[in-house]
């Protein structure tokens, strides 16, 4: 079948999965953990916004690492750094030296592991099949990302915050091995900072800088649904059933954007994640309805993260150096995030409520359907072939 016929890429999908898992833990969990030491939200949303100030700071040190001992080598030193974070995440027992120690910590890991992941992946994909390829990985990732809440409710109930973190760590290392088995791959010649501003497509840094600002979303609407329902066991059941949503779309959606619909997806998937931000700031309250908007944004998301990956990775891979595509399009990201989350800390501040705040993310919609309506327009079926 056409979308495994790639080693690089099945095995960087085993690799991802087994990580993704790991990272899901720290996304739906890491905030809250925080939050249940009475730390305030302000604090926890300038923390992270924070951590991605150090990232754009640090991140020449990923490009230069990278550069130096190749994407492969460079991603997993990035997953050995990353699976250490959990460690740290449990000294933390309110603002101490482990705490800020963690903000700086976490921009490290993330700037050592992300730059080399999207560039290994771009390049090592095909562009032909990259619709079957992204949406196969996100099936497999998402279901593997769906367990990690499921157990980590389950977990966290009935033997607390370091168990969950323990086996985050282990199955971030593991998931290192499929690496070990993978070639190297080249993202380009090596070419300076002057050329690389002058030479590189900037539409994958403006698309990020809109997915960054729409994290906002994911970040605050995690928080907000912890308050509503109270407790770890649901909390960790009703995100897991929104991310199991997700994973019967991806594979049709792959041979549908490769048949030349990615316009088409990219307009259904930000249309229903906007209803659907929509919905979750001025109307849903109870269980029934954040199921309902839960199925809502799994489809939304399934088109959204359709298009938006096949976009960036293709865009990538045409570019004359896919590191420095990525280099800036993380830059980006961390512009983007950095926006929301100071925002968010500064309108709860001013009294405005969680949910209300999840309204600002909408301008990243517009953004990234901007660059995306321009991308699809631009490359139908014939150019793909």
């Amino acid at each position: 079948m056409e979308p495994f016929k790639n080693k690089n890429i099945n095995l960087l999908n085993l690799h991802a999965g087994l990580c993704r898992f790991s990272n899901n833990i720290f996304d739906v969990f890491g905030a809250v953990y925080l939050l249940s030491l009475g730390i305030s939200f302000p604090i926890v949303a300038l923390a992270w916004a924070g951590s991605l100030f150090l990232r754009f700071i640090l991140r020449p040190f990923s490009m230069l690492l990278s550069e130096k001992i190749g994407l492969r080598r460079a991603l997993i030193i990035g997953v050995i750094l990353g699976s250490m974070l959990f460690i740290v995440l449990t000294k933390i027992n309110g603002i101490n030296n482990y705490f800020y120690f963690y903000i700086f910590y976490l921009a490290i890991c993330d700037i050592t592991y992300w730059l080399p992941y999207h560039s290994y992946y771009a390049t090592a994909g095909d562009e032909q099949n990259r619709g079957k390829q992204i949406c196969v990985q996100f099936g497999f990732v998402t279901f593997l990302k769906t367990m990690a809440p499921f157990v980590g409710g389950i977990m966290i109930t009935h033997f607390g915050f370091w168990s969950l973190y323990f086996i985050a760590s282990i199955v971030m290392l593991l998931s290192a091995i499929p690496l070990f088995f993978a070639k190297d791959v080249l993202p380009g010649k090596i070419i300076i900072w002057k050329e690389a501003i002058q030479s590189i497509d900037k539409h994958g840094m403006i698309m990020m800088i809109g997915d960054g600002i729409l994290y906002m979303h994911a970040f605050v609407w995690t928080i907000v649904l912890f308050y509503l329902v109270g407790n770890y066991t649901t909390f960790g059941g009703l995100v897991a059933f929104e991310s199991l949503s997700i994973i019967v779309l991806f594979y049709f959606l792959g041979y549908f954007i490769d048949k030349g619909n990615g316009k088409r997806v990219t307009y259904i998937g930000l249309i229903s994640i906007g209803v659907v931000i929509l919905l979750r700031a001025f109307l849903v309250k109870t269980i029934p309805e954040i199921i309902i908007t839960d199925v809502l944004i799994a489809f939304g998301m399934t088109f959204y993260l359709s298009s938006f990956n096949v976009g960036l990775y293709n865009m990538a891979k045409r570019s004359s150096n896919t590191l420095w595509f990525h280099f800036f399009g993380e830059v980006g990201w961390d512009i983007g995030a950095m926006i929301s989350l100071t925002l968010s800390a500064i309108l709860f501040s001013l009294g405005v409520p969680l949910k209300f705040i999840i309204v600002f993310a909408l301008p990243g919609l517009f953004i990234t359907y901007k660059i995306l309506k321009k991308f699809y327009k631009q490359n139908t079926l014939i150019d793909l072939k």
